[in-house]
């Protein structure tokens, strides 16, 4: 399991960085995400901002956009290069597969993430430079900075192959993924006013009382709930039978 793990690990990492984010305006998304997190952003909200918890919140929702412009692909994509099924044919195990897949997508929308936040606190200490070196120090910050973007793409990641493993283009997957995003999304903002009255104060009373770290803890605890739910909805559809027929 774990040779075959690497070895799916490998080659999706492989074509992520040289084929899927490559050509095109593809290229130069990492690039602009760079530019624009990692310097444009930190400029504007200054050290205070920039090195808080809140401040990581937008390197950590971008790198599962990342994500869900990759993981279509998954399998998608061997579908359409007509790569399914040799390897479903393969040695590789099941979960190797499904697994491999995931891990390197969430990889490459973590890599992305902690680039943007170095590059950022290079700028932010260029920019505010008084002889000592300006950090991330509270423990919610190093909690979020440590387990947002991989748990938040891991949501993303395991939603994206569900969609890949039965989408008969990349196209069709991205549109799927899209809209599943943008559902959840909307869903979640519109939803959250028409809550119960008791409900809403209830809510806030949990911001306004309880302390950064345990937000973020409870946050880290949602989000690996719903990632191994959603993984175990991969692991149940993952049937090689049926995607060779397909």
């Amino acid at each position: 399991m774990n040779a075959d793990f690497v070895t799916v690990l490998w080659k999706e990492w492989k074509e992520i960085v040289l084929e899927r984010s490559a050509g095109g305006s593809g290229s130069y998304r990492p690039l602009l995400l760079l530019l624009v997190l990692g310097i444009f952003v930190p400029l504007r909200m200054g050290p205070e901002k920039f090195f808080s918890a809140a401040g990581l919140l937008i390197p950590t929702f971008f790198s599962a956009v990342v994500i869900s412009a990759v993981i279509a692909d998954s399998f998608a994509g061997e579908r359409e290069r007509h790569t399914l099924e040799t390897l479903l044919a393969s040695r590789l195990s099941d979960r190797a597969i499904l697994f491999g897949k995931i891990a390197a997508s969430v990889a490459y929308g973590w890599l992305i993430s902690i680039a943007c936040i170095l590059v950022g606190m290079v700028t932010v200490n260029v920019a505010n430079w008084h002889g000592q070196i300006l950090m991330f120090h509270d423990t919610a910050s190093w909690l979020l900075l440590l387990s947002g973007p991989p748990l938040l793409g891991g949501v993303v990641a395991t939603t994206g192959v569900l969609v890949s493993l039965h989408s008969a283009t990349v196209r069709h997957a991205q549109q799927t993924l899209g809209v599943a995003l943008g559902v959840v999304v909307l869903g979640t903002t519109f939803g959250s006013t028409s809550l119960p009255a008791a409900w809403k104060v209830w809510f806030g009373r949990i911001i306004l009382t309880w302390s950064q770290t345990d937000l973020v803890l409870a946050a880290i605890g949602v989000m690996l709930a719903i990632d191994l739910v959603l993984l175990a909805a991969g692991m149940a559809r993952f049937q090689r039978s049926k995607l060779v027929l397909d």
